[in-house]
């Protein structure tokens, strides 16, 4: 009779194609996920930098003092302290006006001869509540305008004055995520490693958590290849 296969010997040669393929597949996970690895990965060297230069600027003094005193100067004019008679400056043009006019008055009554009287008085007196009156008017009305301008202004200045503080909590909040990817590296490769032993990790670009598990595929992968032999 001639050679029959018995139940025995495709029993070993199942078993034989299986341990192959679980020590080459093995192998390759083993490759890939090895002891002490992390699946984190370091920010990019622009992505770092883009974290100094951000935070440079933020905390730039320049920028926090010009603030300061923009913020300071509008903020005395939206409260009237510098509008009106107070406006910086206006004392000086109200005192030059008085003076022009005063010298202009008295050379005219002085040519005529009658500087010192009552009607060089009354003519100086005249002038002068007609020119510094008028010229009160317009700062008062100019005051208002910029009294609301100031008022408009400022919360804008508020606004840019809270910029360097939403920068840092922005970077902080980055850093501070890159810092828990860091600390959960070896978890996540150890997750990983057991998913695909599982047969539950998705492939990317997948949602699927329902993959049948790698030990099941091994034998089926042996089983095969008994029956090839």
């Amino acid at each position: 009779m001639g050679n029959v296969n018995t139940g025995s010997s495709q029993s070993k040669s199942s078993s034989a194609a299986v341990n192959k393929a679980v020590d080459a597949l093995a192998g390759g996970v083993s490759a890939a996920y090895s002891p002490g690895k992390s699946l984190y990965q370091n920010p990019s060297a622009n992505t770092t930098g883009g974290w100094q230069a951000s935070l440079a600027a933020a905390n730039n003094p320049a920028y926090a003092g010009g603030l300061a005193g923009a913020i300071q100067s509008y903020g005395n004019r939206a409260a009237g302290n510098e509008i009106g008679v107070n406006a910086p400056g206006y004392s000086a043009i109200r005192n030059k006006l008085q003076s022009d006019v005063t010298s202009g008055v008295n050379s005219s009554f002085n040519n005529s001869g009658l500087f010192g009287s009552d009607s060089n008085v009354k003519g100086l007196t005249e002038r002068l509540t007609s020119s510094l009156g008028g010229l009160d008017y317009q700062q008062y009305n100019d005051s208002l305008s910029r009294q609301a301008e100031a008022a408009n202004i400022l919360p804008t200045l508020f606004q840019g004055a809270q910029l360097p503080a939403g920068i840092q909590q922005s970077i902080g909040a980055a850093q501070d995520a890159d810092a828990a990817a860091k600390a959960a590296g070896p978890t996540d490769y150890l997750a990983k490693l057991t998913g695909i032993l599982s047969g539950n990790a998705a492939s990317a670009g997948t949602t699927t958590n329902s993959q049948t598990p790698l030990w099941k595929l091994l034998l089926g992968a042996g089983a095969t290849v008994a029956g090839a032999q």
